[in-house]
């Protein structure tokens, strides 16, 4: 927490760049080897996120094309923007990589408490949370299992037929995993009765 606090208090160039090295280092050793995972998502957001912010800032520019202007204000205000972004999406990767999920449910519920006073039902967002958190390697599996099942019977050659095949399976799944959560623990083979 305190460290995604402190990104938005940090100005200074060099500092995130010493941040980079470090967060580079981290995803060399074998120890942080899930961190690598999911990048090229997280890529295309992260370009979202600076063409967007380069493009809709006006100041002194340095580029022109069309209606499309670069400014040397959007150009540091994207280029801060995208870093803070990906130091917050590498932090909560190596924060998941080093950290059990139960763990980081139990902090969360520390950090939270105070809010009870409040008349915040700090506990069943735990437990919710912590649901969620056990749902959704299932979820995934059941995607993936289901995924492979249409690809083998049907003809889904090409990425607009694959597509397709996504579309007409994902969506129901997710409203049945919204509507009876419970059915991914049933047909668990790891499952403690």
């Amino acid at each position: 927490m305190a460290f995604v606090v402190s990104l938005f208090f940090i100005n200074d160039i060099t500092i995130y760049l010493l941040i980079c090295i470090v967060i580079s280092i981290l995803l060399c050793v074998p120890l942080f080897q899930s961190i690598k995972r999911g990048w090229v998502p997280i890529c295309f957001f992260l370009i979202f996120t600076f063409v967007s912010n380069v493009v809709l800032q006006q100041g002194k520019i340095l580029l022109k094309v069309g209606s499309f202007m670069v400014t040397e204000e959007g150009l540091s205000i994207a280029s801060f923007r995208t870093a803070r972004v990906f130091f917050m999406i590498a932090g909560a990767k190596i924060l998941t990589a080093t950290t059990t999920t139960e763990s980081l449910i139990e902090a969360f519920g520390k950090i939270l408490k105070p809010l009870e006073r409040l008349g915040i039902p700090v506990n069943e967002f735990s437990s919710t949370m912590s649901l969620a958190m056990k749902s959704l390697p299932r979820i995934k599996d059941q995607i993936t299992r289901t995924y492979r099942e249409k690809m083998e019977s049907g003809n889904a050659e090409g990425f607009w037929n694959r597509t397709m095949v996504i579309s007409q399976f994902l969506i129901p799944l997710f409203v049945k995993s919204i509507q009876t959560p419970e059915r991914f623990f049933e047909d668990d083979p790891n499952r403690k009765e």
